[in-house]
């Protein structure tokens, strides 16, 4: 278990407001082996009270760039104002319907992504997603 790529990830944060998409998630997430815990939000603010409580950090947290409301970069950008990411633990991926070069961009300017990928989820966009992961907590 010490060289799988599950060792360092057993809690995944999804912020997305679509519920298909979360079960679409859950279901390849499934399938690519991943046994630990996955919280879903559908809305932003309510994961920023999650990161604000600081506990039960995530260790990769998939945010979705067009939400109502608050959208992911709004979240991202109130996450690193206050301090909450960038932290020891947490890699953030964008998770987008936008394949558009300027989100991809704009998402990488944070100092908290590790990476971007188009939905929906696919076995090999997290197994992806983990190696990212690996080598930015190495």
């Amino acid at each position: 278990m010490l060289n799988s790529p599950f060792s360092t990830v057993s809690h995944i944060l999804l912020v997305d407001d679509e519920e298909d998409c979360n079960f679409v998630t859950k279901l390849v997430l499934k399938r690519a082996g991943f046994m630990g815990r996955l919280t879903c939000y559908t809305s932003a603010s309510e994961a920023l009270k999650h990161m604000r409580s600081g506990v039960d950090r995530p260790d990769i947290m998939f945010v979705d760039i067009n939400m109502p409301a608050v959208n992911g970069f709004e979240f991202l950008s109130t996450c690193e104002n206050e301090g909450l990411l960038p932290n020891d633990l947490t890699s953030v991926v964008m998770f987008s319907s936008s394949n558009r070069p300027s989100d991809l961009e704009r998402a990488l300017s944070f100092r908290s992504v590790i990476g971007y990928v188009e939905k929906a989820l696919s076995v090999d966009s997290f197994e992806r997603v983990l190696n990212d992961h690996q080598r930015a907590r190495a």
